[in-house]
């Protein structure tokens, strides 16, 4: 039986209802009740700030901007004290294969190799 796409709360994007989470904008359970992160009591009132049950905020904290003005400097790690036994070197990270997927039908990131979602996204490849 066809299901009708239904808009995501919080993006927009048109996705089914059953979905656990939007493939685009990453709300976990977008058409369930909003619940407090702290204790998941059901939050009544959007406009609410804090919550009634436990006090945690309600507000998410804004995300951290590299080289925002005003953004305080992270201290500078101490330096490496040389020691008797020299260091084995690390393992060179492989660098991922970028070419060999395509590009996301979504967005037009590239997508990894052996991919099955993009990770920007979240529009399922192939």
């Amino acid at each position: 039986m066809p299901t009708y796409k239904h808009a995501c709360p919080y993006c927009g994007k048109f996705i089914d209802k059953i979905a656990a989470a939007c493939p685009y904008c990453g709300a976990v359970e977008p058409f369930s009740p909003k619940r407090c992160q702290a204790c998941r009591k059901i939050v009544e009132d959007p406009a609410w700030k804090v919550c009634p049950s436990c006090g945690a905020s309600l507000v998410p904290a804004p995300p951290p901007s590299a080289g925002a003005k005003g953004a305080p400097q992270q201290p500078a790690p101490p330096a490496a004290q040389p020691s008797a036994t020299p260091a084995a070197p690390a393992p060179a990270a492989a660098p991922m294969a970028v070419a060999a997927a395509g590009k996301c039908s979504g967005c037009g990131a590239p997508l990894p190799s052996g991919a099955r979602f993009c990770t920007i996204c979240g529009t399922m490849a192939g």
